[in-house]
């Protein structure tokens, strides 16, 4: 149910500032604590540069599931108030900035539709009434239209065979398009804009309003990202076809004056390559793509054009940070706007581009909005959700490490501390890899996939490594996949532990390992190799490479780490063989706890139960939990709960030989 509120509600800790309340002394943070926490996300600044709207994830354990709820704050910090209660998603500013649109499902809606509301005031209204999802929202330049993505109906004769459950249809096919829309203010009808025998899977619209600039493929499986292109389509004239290649252009934007449209792509030299996503820009009259920059060893993740058009402000993962820069578009030259250890991301622009806002978390903070101007850089914090998280709660410190591998790679990571951190003492160790592989990981110790606070409340320190085969560190580095998975990614995690070993920091007899994703898959990996680890927990991790290429949803980036795909004559069966765990399970000694999500298609929840299996069958400790309803990762509080809970329970007793005292959800008792 959505709800309107025209007053600030102090509906939970958000509008208290701090220091308003007398605090107590901060407590250890429970599982139930780190699942519940408020994230703020997604802020939206107002064109004007009077307000910024933002989402927050509100836990609802009633419903089991985190609601976005939109809350409004002026861009000075004053007068934070509570918009819509959600789940409410997908913001977007009208050109004026005296109304917004987002997406949400109200009590009387079949499915996901349109709402448009005031700024200052008044119940949202709904614009039509759609029968599909709608995502993607954007204004045209006059304010009289709605822009959005969202399939094309069902026709009536499949709407028949499926409600009589005749059924039966093509795997991987989709029955309806993805397609342009927009829908009238005035009276809500809605029209196709970009449609055809093909996907519109993003776009973006010119200033003036006379141009689309948007994003075509084949389908939506993702292995034909590759062949998707970018088209423009002007007034009435016939679209025009901008790029013909082999990779995909992520992120297209138009610049202001219309003139070019920029994107990202991991590509160089006009091909697609195994490098870090590299910024392009391509001229809308025609011509090749020119990429800006060329040689920065970050992993750019999103770029938006200056109101002027003469920089492009980007925000890179730069190793275990993540940060913003300002390329000149003409002389290419990257100047710093935002950088320290923290996580900064979702920049927006006023119209006139004096102010840039974003979000920034760490690992003192789960993230608040920030501003800044960009002539200056500056930033200046805007919201107040979490400046009082370090009285509530007793919080780890975190920072980055740097070793040099046995092979003379410089490599680096984080290390979380245990609470009341002694140095000189030997600490259990829990080593947590991340996921991707193609990724890093970043100041953060608020993830409840990681768990942190509870680890160090335990006495626990964990170390997580940026390991070969990840961004952040240039392409060479990200290339050290390529011909043989575990070439080199593995052995750069173990030298980490060794590192700390070498310290004097961390106890070599109470080692534990745990990951999710490609972190399920390094998990996996090193517990055929060492039985050094008193206990591991694999989280959607892959145990035999052949089966998990042909029953995943992705598979095209795959083949690159084994040089061809597992079928076939010419097939590299023995790099499959190699780097699949499956093939050296009988080495394993460490007791492995075992989670997926029943629904998972990227790592298909087969692997775990083969993991599990084998290990049972050879007569090692396992245990395995597949969530009902789940995908690749976790969404219902209930099974986030479970995932915290059961994994330090296992780490628990079997590293540190203690017990665990299960938390459980808010108004609820403890489990049996």
């Amino acid at each position: 149910m959505i709800r309107f509120h025209l007053a600030a509600l102090a509906v939970s800790g958000l509008l208290a500032s701090p220091g308003a309340q007398a605090q107590s002394a901060p407590k250890t943070m429970t599982a139930a604590d780190l699942v519940g926490l408020e994230k703020l996300s997604d802020p939206k600044v107002s064109p004007d540069g009077r307000f910024v709207l933002y989402a927050v994830g509100r836990v609802d354990w009633k419903a089991n599931a985190v609601r976005e709820d939109l809350w409004r704050i002026g861009l000075d910090g004053a007068d934070p108030r509570r918009m819509v209660e959600g789940p409410a998603l997908g913001v977007a500013w009208a050109p004026e900035a005296k109304r917004f649109a987002f997406i949400a499902k109200r009590e009387d809606d079949s499915g996901r539709q349109i709402y448009l509301s005031a700024i200052d005031g008044g119940e949202p209204r709904r614009l039509g009434r759609l029968k599909t999802t709608p995502s993607n929202l954007r204004w045209s330049a006059d304010g009289a239209w709605l822009y959005f993505l969202a399939d094309a109906p069902e026709g009536k004769a499949l709407a028949k065979r499926k409600r009589e459950k005749d059924d039966m249809l093509p795997f991987e096919t989709r029955q309806a398009r993805a397609r342009l829309w927009r829908i009238a203010l005035a009276d809500g009808e809605v029209e196709p804009v970009i449609e055809g025998d093909f996907e519109v899977e993003a776009y973006d619209l010119s200033a003036d309003g006379a141009s689309v600039l948007y994003r075509r493929a084949p389908s939506s499986l993702l292995d034909d990202n590759p062949k998707s292109e970018l088209w423009l389509r002007t007034g009435d004239a016939p679209a025009r076809r901008l790029t013909d290649n082999d990779f995909q252009e992520n992120g297209p934007r138009l610049s202001p004056d219309g003139r070019w449209a920029l994107f990202l792509a991991t590509a160089e030299n006009g091909r697609y390559g195994t490098v870090n996503p590299n910024l392009f820009v391509l001229p809308t009259a025609g011509g090749a793509p020119r990429e800006l920059a060329h040689g920065l060893p970050y992993e750019i993740e999103d770029a938006v054009w200056s109101a002027d058009g003469r920089e492009i402000y980007i925000t890179a993962t730069t190793g275990v940070r993540r940060e913003i820069f300002g390329v000149d578009v003409a002389t290419e030259v990257v100047r710093p706007l935002v950088r320290g250890d923290h996580a900064a991301s979702d920049v927006t622009l006023t119209r006139d581009g004096k102010t840039l806002v974003f979000f920034k978390a760490s690992a003192t903070s789960p993230g608040e909005v920030f501003r800044l101007d960009p002539r200056r850089a500056r930033a200046a914090q805007v919201t107040h959700a979490h400046d009082d998280i370090a009285q509530r709660y007793r919080l780890p410190r975190q920072a980055a490490i740097q070793w040099t591998a046995p092979d003379g790679q410089a490599l680096e990571g984080l290390v979380t501390y245990p609470l009341d951190y002694q140095p000189g003492r030997r600490y259990p160790l829990i080593v947590q890899s991340h996921g991707g592989p193609r990724s890093s990981d970043v100041f953060n110790i608020f993830s409840y996939g990681r768990f942190n606070p509870l680890l160090a409340a335990k006495g626990v320190m964990t170390l997580s490594v940026n390991y070969r085969g990840g961004t952040g560190y240039g392409d060479a580095f990200l290339q050290g996949m390529n011909g043989g998975y575990f070439r080199y990614a593995d052995k750069d995690v173990l030298s980490g532990v060794d590192h700390l070993v070498a310290k004097g920091m961390a106890d070599p007899d109470r080692l534990g390992v745990m990951g999710w994703s490609a972190g399920g898959h390094m998990t996996n990996r090193l517990i055929t190799i060492t039985d050094r680890f008193k206990a591991a927990a694999s989280g959607a991790g892959a145990v035999d490479w052949p089966s998990m290429y042909l029953t995943s949803d992705t598979r095209w980036q795959r083949s690159e780490w084994f040089l061809t795909p597992p079928y076939g004559s010419a097939a590299r069966r023995d790099l499959y063989t190699e780097y699949s765990p499956l093939s050296q399970l009988d080495k394993v000694k460490t007791p492995t706890l075992i989670l997926a999500g029943a629904e998972d298609v990227r790592v298909p929840w087969t692997q775990s139960v083969m993991l599990h299996r084998a290990l049972k069958a050879l007569g090692v400790e396992s245990e395995l939990y597949l969530a009902p309803r789940e995908p690749h990762n976790f969404r219902e509080l209930r099974h986030r709960l479970f995932q915290v809970n059961v994994q330090m329970d296992w780490f628990s007793k079997r590293v540190l030989g203690q017990g665990y005292d299960w938390a459980s959800a808010p108004g609820e008792g403890e489990n049996d």
